[in-house]
């Protein structure tokens, strides 16, 4: 597991805890290159910013990042 990417999951609010860790530690080594890259670009964004996307419907103007939102949103 990439140490940088296990920190930067890790933000202190409980629900994006919950996601974004869970999706590093079950599906990130198995995502393709460009989800992998996407997950690191989501994780540079700001907290509200990353609630938005995740729970409030917003859409990222970054194709890879908003197909990658839509799987975190089904797990």
């Amino acid at each position: 597991m990439n140490p940088r990417l296990a920190w930067l999951s890790r933000r202190g609010i409980k629900e994006l805890d919950i996601v974004l860790q869970s999706y590093l530690q079950d599906d990130y080594a198995d995502a393709p290159p460009a989800e992998q890259q996407a997950f690191a670009s989501l994780l540079e964004y700001q907290d509200p910013d990353i609630l938005d996307r995740l729970f409030h419907g917003v859409e990222d103007s970054n194709a890879q990042i908003a197909a990658l939102v839509v799987r975190l949103r089904g797990r």
